[in-house]
């Protein structure tokens, strides 16, 4: 993956991997599915196949598994959008599957246990493609769906080292003095900045356009117990896959983050059981949704929302406009605790 941190120029164009041994330029050869690549075994040939349509289109295929028009290939690239490189997984520019299965099992702080592929994959559908509000809620463990796309992981990781965590299976999040705290992220701001940079393909109500993108709050989207429901996650999405096909177009970590803000200070379908997470540890300051960090930082709702509300802005599926945007932007750094949306009579 590319970083900014990692050029040597001012543009864009200057970026180089993250990876500083990883090479001069970008040589992306995705992995083809040919007879020569497949298993011998036609029984795994067949799962490693079926895998690889349920992750391309997960809504289209498992319908009674989804609660929303979400898929894999939402987050993880190789959607039948056509701007893409290589399969579901595969693309470099978004989150790339290639090696997670060889880095499974993994802790995961979120329910202190060890999770294997399977188990990672259930929490997606339960969370990402919001399961719960499907027909028939999350595959089981030992269903073929899980095995099929168990096998297709498996397949992409073919030839990476157990354990050997490649350079890029995992976001790269702000650090530092690029970390804005929580309650100083502006979401008013980042509406603004929604309107010139996402807008055009997630639409002015962040519900997508059919054939482009996806909904990115609201009852089609992922749910509140999503890892892109957290801020610093999803503004590390943001800055390395989005555009989609055009990746690093922002490169400004206040400006991903202030969009994060903003898109998760809207209304999205609630996760039941989320005040079970982060049972020893707590959930992380970014998760915004969690009752229990709204507490530590001094709110009495979602900070994001909170803000949003008291500058009129629209949190549900309304569309936005620029009318919407208040004059004093810069107003929104602040925590703005101690303000009351009612007292703005919004």
């Amino acid at each position: 993956m590319l970083d900014e941190d990692l050029r040597e120029g001012e543009s864009k164009d200057d970026l180089e991997y993250r990876n500083e041994t990883a090479g001069e330029e970008i040589q992306f050869s995705p992995k083809e599915m040919n007879e020569s690549t497949l298993p011998e075994n036609e029984n795994e040939r067949e799962l490693v196949i079926y895998g690889r349509e349920i992750m391309e289109n997960t809504s289209e295929e498992l319908p009674e598994h989804v609660g929303n028009e979400l898929s894999c290939a939402s987050c993880h690239g190789g959607s039948d959008l056509g701007m893409t490189q290589g399969m579901v997984g595969q693309d470099i520019t978004m989150i790339p599957l290639v090696g997670t299965h060889a880095d499974l099992p993994e802790w995961t702080n979120r329910r202190d246990r060890m999770r294997d592929s399977r188990q990672r994959l259930m929490g997606c559908f339960d969370r990402s493609m919001n399961s719960q509000d499907s027909e028939e809620g999350t595959p089981e463990y030992d269903s073929r769906e899980m095995q099929a796309m168990e096998a297709y992981m498996q397949w992409l990781s073919e030839g990476v080292p157990t354990k050997a965590q490649p350079y890029w299976s995992h976001l790269n999040k702000a650090e530092g003095d690029e970390r804005v705290p929580v309650e100083e992220i502006n979401p008013v701001r980042g509406a603004e900045l929604y309107l010139e940079n996402c807008a055009s393909c997630h639409g002015d109500d962040g519900q997508g356009i059919e054939g482009t993108a996806t909904a990115l709050w609201g009852p089609d989207s992922f749910n509140d117990g999503a890892g892109m429901s957290r801020v610093y996650t999803s503004s590390a999405f943001i800055r390395e896959a989005m555009p989609y096909g055009a990746p690093h177009t922002l490169t400004d970590w206040r400006d991903v983050q202030d969009i994060a803000g903003f898109m998760n200070g809207h209304d999205r379908p609630e996760f039941v059981g989320k005040e079970d997470d982060f049972p020893t540890t707590g959930p992380p300051e970014e998760g915004v949704y969690y009752e229990r960090t709204q507490g530590d930082l001094g709110y009495e709702m979602n900070p994001m929302q909170k803000k949003l509300e008291l500058a009129g802005i629209p949190t549900g599926t309304e569309s936005l406009s620029e009318d919407d945007i208040p004059d004093d932007v810069d107003r929104y750094d602040q925590p703005l605790r101690e303000e009351s949306v009612d007292e703005t009579g919004d």
